[in-house]
């Protein structure tokens, strides 16, 4: 997978104390998923000017509990997409022994790319963030938060939701998490669930990174990191490996984890999680090597993400 400077989804929060990406513009917090690949030959739209402000797509609304998505465009409620983001909800409480969220998200869909980033750039708050293909936002209103997620119709609108309502539904839970503990969680998810949690393009990358040096993990390097723009395509892939490893490794391995975003939930500040890991997992990085070689010996040779 080739890394470009435009890509995927930025998520911002607006609490008042920065949680999982530290980038702050205005009262926001930006959080942002890793870059991804766009055709050379896209462009970002430019807003006209004298054009009407661009502006938030109403007209159409699709609920699935909690969520409700908006659009200018006539969207099937029957479609299969849906009924997979249903399921969602249950399948990250349930694999990650969290309460169920029950905060209302509402999703801005818009039609196209042109008609979203034509909004983006026009907003006072997100003009000046990075090029994705998708926003999450947390916006104070009294005491509680409104979610919100931004994104258009592409052909990787499946993962792209899966992504942004995981991190949603992580932070209607957990206020706080580790910039690269919720990317890898968000990474682990976006995926279709029959892949269980399994990326083939992180798998493939990473296995040639790590035979030729190229790059060595290190959680310890990854809890250091506080600033999105220190959040590069090779630090999601190495955040998704981390979680994958805990979630499907060794059983004591998923207890750490467990038992760490339930700390979370009690305290904002429970402490790094490698030292918890070591006790169970000695040495990681050997560990973590010896699980990305039986997932890819594993692996279909036509496995892909988005097929």
């Amino acid at each position: 997978m080739s890394e470009h400077p435009q890509g995927n989804r930025v998520q911002v929060w607006m609490p008042a104390a920065m949680g999982l990406f530290a980038f702050v513009v205005g009262c926001n917090i930006l959080h942002s998923s890793r870059p991804k690949e766009q055709s050379p030959t896209t462009e970002p739209a430019t807003p006209v000017i004298g054009s009407p402000a661009p502006r938030l797509p109403s007209k159409y609304q699709v609920r699935v509990a909690p969520v409700i998505f908006l659009s200018d465009f006539e969207i099937r409620p029957d479609l299969p997409l849906f009924k997979e983001l249903s399921q969602l909800r249950e399948q990250v409480q349930k694999e990650l022994l969290l309460p169920p969220a029950t905060d209302p998200v509402k999703v801005y869909l818009f039609e196209n790319e042109k008609t979203y980033t034509a909004y983006m750039k026009s907003t006072r708050e997100y003009r000046d963030l990075p090029d994705r293909r998708a926003f999450f936002v947390a916006q104070p209103r009294g005491l509680t938060e409104d979610l919100l997620i931004y994104t258009y119709w592409s052909k990787r609108i499946r993962q792209d939701l899966r992504h942004e309502l995981t991190h949603a539904l992580l932070h209607s839970v957990i206020k706080e998490v580790p910039q690269w503990l919720d990317e890898g969680i968000a990474e682990y998810f976006e995926l279709r669930p029959e892949l269980e949690g399994v990326n083939p393009d992180h798998v493939r990358r990473l296995r040639r990174e790590l035979a030729s040096g190229e790059v060595r993990p290190d959680i310890a390097r990854l809890e250091s990191l506080t600033q999105v723009e220190q959040m590069k395509t090779p630090q999601y892939r190495e955040s998704w490996a981390w979680v994958h490893l805990m979630l499907r490794g060794k059983p004591e391995a998923r207890t750490v984890l467990l038992s760490y975003l339930q700390q979370l939930r009690g305290t904002r500040h429970p402490g790094p999680l490698l030292p918890r890991l070591e006790k169970v997992v000695p040495d990681p990085v050997p560990a973590l090597g010896e699980h990305l070689a039986q997932l890819e010996r594993n692996l279909p040779p036509d496995a892909v993400v988005n097929p």
